[in-house]
């Protein structure tokens, strides 16, 4: 800063620091109330789960472990059912997490047979055996 010499300078530059002051404590405000609202528990949560699912990998993750924990309670369910008996509440749960392992390890393999046995589950059949009217057509003159 320069050296004051009048008192005139002296009001100016009394004026300039409260100016800066007041800015300073607006943006001090402002950056209070934005870390007051970042901090709600709903917005924690949101903001997790946004930077959760913003990368690829993350979402890849996700999906495995979704695939394999829904598949590991699928069987779960299949091999116990409604039994009461802890040997076969053991098995099962053994029989889960064994299949939840397998499915987050393998999961690309079991997607590549998955969209290849939809794909032949669902494939339109072309009608390549039946000839063409065309041909019909012209064979019949013959």
């Amino acid at each position: 800063m320069k050296q004051i010499t009048t008192a005139q300078e002296l009001h100016e530059a009394i004026e300039e620091l409260e100016q800066r002051k007041t800015e300073q404590l607006l943006a001090l405000e402002h950056n209070f109330s934005e870390l007051y609202e970042n901090l709600k528990p709903a917005n924690l949560i949101k903001n997790t789960l946004h930077n959760a699912f913003s990368s690829g990998d993350s979402k890849m993750n996700l999906l495995k472990a979704v695939i394999g924990l829904g598949t590991g309670f699928l069987s779960r369910k299949l091999i116990v059912g409604k039994s009461i008996g802890v040997f076969r509440k053991a098995l099962g749960a053994a029989v889960e997490f064994g299949v939840v392992g397998l499915v987050a390890k393998n999961a690309e393999k079991i997607k590549e047979k998955g969209s290849e046995v939809i794909n032949k589950l669902f494939k339109k059949n072309k009608r390549r055996d039946i000839p063409d009217r065309k041909w019909l057509a012209v064979n019949k003159q013959s």
